[in-house]
């Protein structure tokens, strides 16, 4: 009995510590928040995007992340990481399509842009 509780408790920590590199690894949701830059609502004023600018610290540059709020449930999601970056053009071409810097994101389809996973890294 006590070789099956040890066996359970290992596989719970190992799948949490899983989990939480997945998330701080992989996961934009594990981005770190920043310093505020701007708000830019839609066209029709269902979402706003809130920039922020992530100081480099060790990095030798900055970093943008870039979340995207619904204002009727008032849910918050990061949708675009980028580094380097410092203050990136926002543009809405309408209500669900959105240019964040050079990358072209459609909200409704809940498009995300994060650098680590680029294969096509523009400097």
């Amino acid at each position: 009995m006590l070789k099956k509780k040890t066996t359970l408790t290992l596989i719970i920590l190992l799948v949490s510590f899983a989990g939480i590199i997945y998330w701080k690894c992989f996961s934009l949701q594990g981005v770190s928040h920043g310093t505020f830059i701007r708000s830019m609502s839609s066209p029709d004023g269902m979402y706003i995007i809130n920039t922020y600018q992530h100081s480099g610290g060790k990095l030798k540059e900055n970093a943008v992340r870039a979340e995207i709020e619904n204002k009727l449930t008032h849910r918050k999601k990061t949708i675009y990481w980028k580094y380097p970056d410092k203050d990136p053009l926002i543009q809405w071409k309408n209500g669900q399509l959105v240019q964040i810097g050079h990358e072209f994101l459609n909200v409704v389809k809940g498009d995300t842009y994060d650098y680590r996973f680029d294969h096509n890294k523009r400097k």
